[in-house]
């Protein structure tokens, strides 16, 4: 029995059970999958790092260098204040970048810093927001290779994947 077979062989009831079953399972297939790939499903860390950015950015063949924006914010899970600590005013943020596979291509020149330690308090519930633009070295970028944004915000890491295009 092949399965034309099977299929002329079911009534009207079992065939709208069939199309039932069907729709649910492709309902909850792509709920799922449109909630993974949002920003609806939230980190629950006692300190949780966002980072917004666009996923894909443009490069202009002219240019040397292209900026790249990103929005920084940490959040305090927790139900105590937090309290932030660093070494230093230059490691507040710090950020490098490299390819998906883990090869390094750039990070911030280096900064002359003062050795004075940085604290900040975060209460329960809130959360700091930086906002920094990167300038990207055109030279070292291709079209078609994904790159990691790896950043450090008060201590805490986070890393969001992007990928160029080249005009």
């Amino acid at each position: 029995m092949n399965l034309r077979d099977l299929w002329t062989n079911l009534d009207d009831a079992s065939r709208q059970a069939f199309f039932r079953t069907a729709l649910w399972i492709t309902l909850i297939v792509g709920t799922v999958y449109t909630i993974g790939q949002s920003d609806l499903l939230q980190d629950y860390a006692p300190l949780a790092v966002r980072i917004e950015m666009p996923e894909k950015i443009l490069f202009p063949k002219s240019n040397k260098t292209v900026t790249l924006p990103v929005n920084l914010q940490l959040k305090n899970n927790t139900e105590e204040t937090a309290h932030l600590q660093v070494e230093s005013p230059c490691n507040i943020i710090r950020w490098y970048i490299t390819s998906k596979d883990g090869n390094f291509v750039q990070a911030p020149a280096k900064e002359t810093c003062s050795q004075m330690v940085m604290r900040a308090s975060l209460p329960a519930g809130q959360y700091s927001q930086d906002e920094l633009l990167i300038p990207l070295d055109v030279t070292r970028y291709q079209a078609g290779i994904g790159y990691r944004l790896v950043t450090s915000y008060w201590g805490q890491e986070a890393s969001r994947d992007f990928e160029v295009e080249l005009e």
